[in-house]
């Protein structure tokens, strides 16, 4: 009887074990979601931010454009089409280069520590199966 005490002591203690170092990846698992989740978060809303501003840069370049024009017209001589095309032009590039950069920003994967754990994990589950 003692014998089987013994066994059955060291068969909790291993499933102990067992349930720690399960305990202990999911731990680590949660751990690397979250700080990549606040990384993509941070990530998502300045690409956000920067479309945003590229945006509103564009919207802006016909206002901008028809103001300056008068300007120009009225010092300089420019024709109305020149004026427009200067003061629209360099809006326009502006905001392209806001919208290109948000763009790259928003680009890509999102959480790929995490996808990475998690498939190194199911892989390692499913080799032992």
């Amino acid at each position: 009887m003692a014998s089987s005490d013994s066994a059955f002591d060291q068969v909790e203690s291993y499933f102990r074990r067992l349930l720690r170092l399960a305990a202990v990846l999911v731990d680590t698992h949660l751990d690397v979601a979250v700080q990549e989740a606040n990384y993509e978060s941070r990530r998502l809303i300045s690409g956000f931010i920067m479309v945003g501003i590229g945006v509103g840069l564009l919207t802006t370049a016909i206002a901008l454009g028809i103001v300056a024009s008068v300007v120009f017209a009225q010092s300089l001589g420019l024709s109305w089409l020149e004026a427009i095309a200067a003061v629209a032009g360099g809006d326009l590039l502006l905001g392209l280069v806001f919208v290109t950069l948000g763009r790259l920003r928003l680009r890509g994967p999102l959480m790929t520590q995490t996808q990475a754990r998690l498939s190194r994990s199911v892989a390692l589950l499913k080799a032992k199966e």
